[in-house]
């Protein structure tokens, strides 16, 4: 059975009172921003937190409450996807938002309130802030120098898990919806944008990244178990063609799909991902196969990596161990089989970067420098 929720608030008041004696009031919550142990009843959300015991229905939200924290989270991204350093990065209000949401998530599932058109449209909403949010963040990736980065194979496993349960969302209307006379199932109208969300969850899943595995198994099970209308929806069909390229190693095709009006700003951002493996595929391809004659880094940044800068391909061939020199003129050269290809290891790409071709396309307002964060969010931009 599934549990009534009382909590009316962002966060019950029992929660709110432990926090501020243990002082783990967030910056976000605070009524003085540097008092962790004094908050605002209005800006306080409840934490995520693994559940031992049963918990009390007060404890729990109800659908109005929850509504009204997914309303204040995403109104905490502003305007902007890029504040500076500080307080009020990009990188705290993510990590915030990961947090907030997937308590969001279970108190859903806790209430039984992760089934139909309400339910769908959350996780959707909370879908594409992840997916944003993971490509806007790639610069700032945790590593061993830097352990309070953006933690991406949580940030992953969260989108993954969402879009799963948003999956079983869909199925499971669909299988109790009602009929029309001509027997099809009325469910599944009532969700504009499965095409959409399944696109995402294929892209995800096209390969390994990071500690993230992924099949061509699990790929095919999505596309199988997906209606008709949706295999055969171009967002579905788009996915299914950019899996061709990659898993052919067809940069060209690839990356010619990427920058198409085909490809929407959160197609591309998921598919930054890829980006990377595609590159070091072809390069190791051009080292193997080519005649030993030197290849100017132009020609190698434009045609083999599909890279604008110059000096980002010198690096990345450089990373791979390969031999670059200069002539005479002055002009860089790939020397072609004089050393052997070495990818280099994970998280050293020097290519891990926001991306001209994805940011073409972001739903960005240029003149005023402001990132359409709420239209993105519900789908308006950007899909």
């Amino acid at each position: 059975g599934h549990m009534v929720g009382t909590c009316e608030s962002m966060c019950p008041d029992a929660e709110r009172a432990d926090r501020e004696r243990n002082r783990e009031i967030e910056l976000f919550e605070r009524i003085e921003p540097n008092d962790p142990s004094v908050s605002n009843a209005q800006l306080c959300v409840k934490k995520f937190s693994r559940i031992v015991d049963n918990p009390h229905c007060s404890s729990i939200r109800t659908r109005a409450a929850l509504d009204k924290t997914c309303a204040h989270l995403y109104g905490l991204l502003g305007g902007r996807c890029d504040y500076p350093d500080g307080d009020v990065s990009l990188l705290k209000r993510s990590n915030f938002l990961w947090d907030r949401l997937r308590s969001v998530r279970q108190d859903m599932g806790l209430t039984g309130l992760l089934c139909g058109e309400w339910a769908a449209t959350r996780l959707e909403e909370m879908a594409r802030f992840a997916i944003a949010a993971e490509y806007l963040l790639c610069e700032n990736v945790a590593t061993s120098s830097k352990p309070d980065g953006h933690n991406s194979h949580l940030h992953i496993e969260q989108l993954g898990k969402t879009l799963t349960t948003l999956n079983a969302v869909y199925d499971e209307t669909d299988d109790e919806g009602e009929r029309s006379p001509s027997g099809k199932k009325l469910g599944s109208e009532k969700f504009r944008h499965r095409a959409e969300m399944t696109c995402y969850s294929l892209l995800l899943r096209m390969d390994d990244h990071g500690p993230f595995r992924a099949s061509a198994a699990q790929f095919l099970r999505i596309v199988r178990s997906a209606p008709v209308h949706i295999q055969r929806s171009n967002e579905v069909q788009f996915a299914l063609d950019v899996r061709a390229a990659y898993a052919e190693n067809n940069a060209p095709a690839f990356f010619a799909l990427v920058k198409s009006k085909r490809c929407s700003y959160l197609q591309a951002c998921l598919l930054h991902k890829y980006f990377d493996a595609l590159r070091l595929r072809s390069l190791e391809c051009v080292n193997t196969v080519m005649n030993k004659s030197p290849l100017p880094m132009e020609t190698v940044a434009k045609d083999v990596l599909f890279e604008e800068s110059v000096d980002v391909a010198t690096q990345l061939c450089e990373s791979c161990g390969l031999s670059v020199t200069k002539n005479e003129g002055e002009s860089v050269l790939l020397r072609v089989k004089e050393s052997g290809f070495v990818a280099p290891a994970v998280g050293t790409s020097v290519s891990r970067r926001r991306e001209r071709w994805v940011e073409r396309k972001a739903p960005a307002i240029k003149s005023a420098n402001m990132f359409r964060w709420q239209a993105l969010i519900t789908g308006k931009v950007g899909v």
